[in-house]
């Protein structure tokens, strides 16, 4: 247990803070002091670890700034406005668009969830598909130039840790990680704005409930606590720190599929701290994920088990989009069930 200082947000209250492995990404570029194992090992036993955003161009820092400043213009619109721009009639695939706050199964009153969300296309940002097809609000485009610089920086430091764990698997060269996901090309990921609504004391439940992510990477941006991780090593729920220029990156489904679960799809929720009220809370992340088609199943790789021919022919196979699909159904209030709320927190 760990007493949790008053400049963390949490204040003097004794919680069990996570103790994540720190990756910086100059040193990974160029393999020093062992970086590339440090990652390795994040992911097989964490699935979740910091990383040091120095030396990424453009320079993060301005333009994170950039982004929480966006999120708050967003986040102030008229709900009336912001519901011409409704995820769930705007992109059938969910990667455009706003959800407002209640419409995912969550912890709270008539399980509901606790937050709004802005999301924005990775394609659109950088010009994939026209004009027509990416449908915003004006505010969007005073900060179009920041996203871009975003997607771009986070695209580096996806490619750089993908690359480094594809030769750590000891994949060839024509079937590494970093060629499923192919930032220049038409991919779903996006960039998701996120505001959690102030809950008072009396009202207690996570409001966004423990699940893991449908895709390969997060990398997240917060400055307020208030995300846990389930700790497999010490079974109970953890705090995790929020850390100025550095993003908070955790392995998802797909990535875990992949490499046959020996990576750590991280199970994470936003919760609120013991016997406090929670204020407003702002974040956004960054989901890399696979081409639609790739097919969850493991890479060929002499670090991985062989699996008994028979059983492998037993299992399901199915692509990240049909992956992606059901996960988004367990999502939403409207079409959870508890026989396939398992999907929720991992394949």
């Amino acid at each position: 247990m760990v007493i949790a200082k008053t400049n963390d947000g949490v204040g003097d209250i004794e919680l069990p803070v996570a103790e994540l492995k720190t990756i910086g990404f100059e040193a990974l570029c160029n393999d020093l002091n062992g970086e590339s194992i440090k990652l390795f090992e994040a992911c097989c036993r964490d699935g979740i670890f910091y990383l040091d955003m120095a030396g990424t161009e453009p320079n993060i820092s301005k333009v994170v700034g950039e982004i929480y400043a966006l999120e708050e213009e967003i986040f102030n619109l008229a709900e009336e406005e912001l519901m011409c721009f409704d995820i769930d009639k705007l992109s059938p695939r969910k990667l455009n668009g706003y959800k407002p706050l209640g419409r995912n199964y969550g912890e709270l009153a008539d399980n509901k969830d606790g937050f709004q969300s802005y999301a924005l296309p990775k394609d659109g940002i950088i010009g994939l598909v026209d004009s027509s097809s990416f449908q915003r609000p004006r505010v969007v485009d005073l900060y179009m130039l920041a996203l871009q610089n975003f997607t771009r920086a986070i695209s580096t430091a996806a490619s750089t840790i993908l690359s480094q764990l594809s030769a750590s698997l000891k994949l060839q060269p024509g079937e590494t990680l970093q060629n499923i996901h192919r930032s220049q090309s038409s991919t779903p990921d996006l960039i998701r704005l996120l505001k959690y609504q102030a809950q008072g004391i009396s009202e207690r439940g996570a409001s966004h409930i423990p699940h893991t992510d449908l895709g390969s990477l997060t990398f997240l941006f917060t400055r307020q606590p208030g995300l846990q991780i389930w700790s497999v090593q010490n079974q109970k729920w953890e705090w995790v720190r929020p850390r100025e220029g550095y993003a908070t990156v955790n392995v998802g489904d797909c990535l875990s599929l992949l490499v046959g679960k020996l990576f750590l799809s991280c199970r994470h929720r936003v919760s609120v701290f013991p016997g406090q009220a929670m204020t407003e809370r702002y974040s956004f992340a960054y989901f890399l994920r696979p081409d639609d088609g790739t097919l969850m199943k493991a890479v060929t790789s002499p670090l991985l088990a062989k699996q008994d021919r028979q059983e492998k022919g037993k299992e399901e196979v199915f692509t990240s989009e049909e992956w992606m699909q059901r996960k988004y159904a367990m999502l939403r209030r409207e079409t959870w069930t508890e026989n396939d709320s398992w999907i929720l927190t991992g394949a």
